[in-house]
């Protein structure tokens, strides 16, 4: 990838932000050059730091937490 061609205020705020940046460069070419063509649409630099924060937040995790401890032995048995 070519990073002479990434827009300035992109770059900006993905190197102000360690999550985006370390999440973008793990990116492939294909997915840093989707990211760059939805951020040539953005308006504004909220909306530029709108879409470099959304790199940053980590998968959600899954919902661990149970109402009802006894819910952890319910389902088919073993055995």
């Amino acid at each position: 990838m070519d990073y002479n061609n990434l827009p300035l205020d992109l770059g900006f705020a993905i190197t102000t932000n360690r999550a985006a940046m370390d999440r973008f460069v793990d990116m492939t070419d294909d997915e840093k050059e989707e990211f760059i063509e939805r951020s040539r649409g953005a308006m504004s630099g909220k909306e530029i730091e709108k879409l470099v924060n959304s790199l940053a937040k980590e998968e959600e995790e899954p919902n661990l937490h149970l109402e009802d401890v006894n819910d952890i032995f319910k389902g088919p048995g073993i055995g």
